[in-house]
């Protein structure tokens, strides 16, 4: 009782906070110094108090959602656009990268060099070592998997390894997909945001070491941490890009979560499983409107 009791009161809380937020930004910004504002930044990112906003706002657009089926129609087409945006201008870095990497054979096997200089009209755009290149290509290929992972998913162009689900009824996948997200999917978004931000923290700030239990954040500077070697030596990026993944994933999870809903709540209509989007990144045939 008591755990179901302190639950129900977070829970609550969350709600208040969720009403009063614009008057907690009025405080951070009337924080008298940057290292104030960036403790308050670095502790309230891996807090159960910003969890359980967040909580209460998936909260709110279903009950709103519920009574009014053109917010939550709204709110999911804007969701996954948001994300299909952003994912559409990551999958550009696979053409960079591929770009680069011919590059990088052409002046390494054909003319034998060592490094890559690409200076047109005089204007220098690249003169690094091939070494640094071949390993900005983990880079790239970092940004397409962690920015455009939730725009893949968005479109159903991840594998799916199932029994029964292909052969299942609409409604029946709808169901199934709403608990798997419930059980799974936000879970471990939520688990892989709180484990990488005091990482990328530590990586990115020069602060008091953080851990998922961290309870007092001590700002000083900016480090960017590198790896010293002579290949693509920013380690921090590395860690950012893992906390973009889990925001995106996130957002993916929780518009996901609102598509099932508004699929099983209107059973006059077909709403497909997957968002569907034209040349633009626009919704061509996402979810019905009456």
């Amino acid at each position: 009782m008591e755990v179901l009791a302190n639950l129900l009161l977070n829970i609550a809380m969350g709600f208040v906070n969720l009403a009063i937020m614009p008057w907690h930004l009025v405080k951070w910004i009337m924080l008298p110094t940057l290292k104030a504002k960036m403790n308050v930044i670095l502790l309230m990112a891996m807090s159960k108090e910003l969890f359980f906003v967040l909580l209460a706002l998936v909260l709110t657009i279903i009950i709103i959602g519920i009574f009014r089926r053109s917010f939550l129609r709204s709110t999911v087409l804007g969701l996954e656009s948001f994300n299909g945006r952003i994912g559409r201008m990551a999958a550009w870095f696979s053409i960079i990268m591929m770009i680069q990497q011919v590059m990088i054979i052409v002046m390494g096997q054909v003319f034998r060099g060592n490094d890559l200089v690409f200076a047109p009209l005089g204007i220098e755009l690249i003169n690094e070592e091939l070494q640094w290149l071949s390993g900005q290509l983990k880079f790239y290929n970092a940004i397409l998997i962690s920015i455009a992972s939730a725009y893949t998913f968005i479109e159903g162009g991840h594998v799916r390894v199932d029994l029964f689900y292909a052969t299942a009824k609409r409604r029946t996948q709808h169901w199934i997909d709403l608990i798997g997200t419930l059980v799974l999917f936000l879970p471990s978004t939520i688990l892989l945001w709180w484990f990488s931000w005091p990482i990328m923290v530590n990586s990115v700030f020069r602060a008091r070491p953080m851990n998922i239990y961290s309870s007092k954040a001590s700002f000083r500077s900016f480090k960017f941490e590198d790896s010293g070697t002579a290949e693509f030596t920013w380690v921090w990026a590395f860690k950012v890009l893992v906390v973009i993944f889990a925001g995106l994933m996130f957002i993916c999870a929780v518009s996901f979560l609102l598509r099932n809903i508004l699929a099983l709540l209107e059973k006059d209509e077909e709403v497909p499983t997957h968002y569907l989007f034209d040349a633009d990144g626009d919704s061509q045939a996402a979810v019905p409107s009456h």
